[in-house]
């Protein structure tokens, strides 16, 4: 099905994945950004509550990342 994935080097997959998701996020962008502006243009205190949102995000990932850096050098102790 997706064989051919294995044919390319490495690089090119690497520059393709991340020009097919940033297209479709430029592309979701320019469609819903004329519909999504005034639902929340006008709502107060949207930026406290979006850096809290990125906070707890943050703070999730460090501490999974913290975990797997861990569970990754365990084999490399011995």
């Amino acid at each position: 099905m997706l064989y051919w994935l294995y044919d390319i080097p490495t690089l090119l997959a690497v520059g393709l994945f991340a020009a097919l998701f940033v297209g479709v996020c430029w592309i979701g962008i320019v469609l819903l950004s004329s519909r999504l502006v005034p639902m929340v243009h006008h709502q107060p205190g949207l930026n406290e509550i979006l850096g809290d949102y990125l906070q707890y995000f943050g703070v999730i990932y460090g501490l999974l990342l913290g975990l797997l850096a861990v569970h990754i050098s365990k084999p490399f102790r011995r």
